[in-house]
């Protein structure tokens, strides 16, 4: 297993994208992120041919995951579940390991990563689904000597400043919670709660 592992996630259309009547430029083909240009600005010439290795019109990108989860019909639909089995377990294995865990989600407002994190409703997403099993976990091993102590921070970056989610009476710095870098330990948000 690699220390980093790199997924995108198609989301469906919201309204507004709807309401627009959007184009779909965005494919997926296993572990291949597939961006075409709109068909208003693609080459006249590529837009004939149709898709090819050589399409100017057409970029590829390889990550370690690439979910469809633009339209729940789709025999490639990537759920919560899906999501949660390939990145949440990992950072839950080596969090059982005793290992710090951190998971990034990263993309502009709207793009979908409260959803993808946090989940709505019964459709839990990955930090949900990851306390559920740890606990599961640790029930399951209670008694005898052993002991458990789980901690958790939730932080956001937005516009270059670190917000406290877990507390926001934290955020009341004006440029934001300070990041610093201890000399061994490594990097940290002073002041950032940690909830046990």
């Amino acid at each position: 297993m690699s220390s980093v592992k790199v997924a995108v996630r198609v989301r469906p259309f919201n309204s507004r994208e709807m309401e627009r009547n959007a184009e779909l430029i965005v494919h997926m083909q296993d572990k291949m992120t597939i961006l075409r240009k709109p068909k208003s600005i693609a080459s006249s010439s590529s837009a004939e041919k149709g898709a090819s290795s050589s399409d100017p019109d057409e970029k590829k990108f390889s990550y370690d995951f690439s979910y469809w989860s633009f339209n729940r019909d789709d025999a490639t639909y990537a759920s919560q579940r899906i999501v949660f089995d390939d990145l949440g377990r990992d950072v839950l294995n080596n969090a059982w390991e005793g290992f710090n865990c951190s998971i990034f989600a990263y993309g502009q407002t709207g793009s979908g990563k409260s959803y993808s994190m946090l989940g709505y409703g019964e459709d839990k997403g990955i930090i949900p689904l990851v306390c559920e099993e740890m606990f599961t976990r640790i029930t399951g091993l209670e008694g005898g000597n052993v002991m458990f102590k789980v901690e958790v921070s939730f932080m956001e970056i937005y516009n270059e400043k670190v917000k406290d989610l877990l507390n926001p009476k934290n955020n009341k710095l004006p440029g934001g919670l300070k990041v610093r870098n201890h000399p061994t330990t490594g990097p940290y948000v002073e002041d950032l709660s940690k909830l046990a």
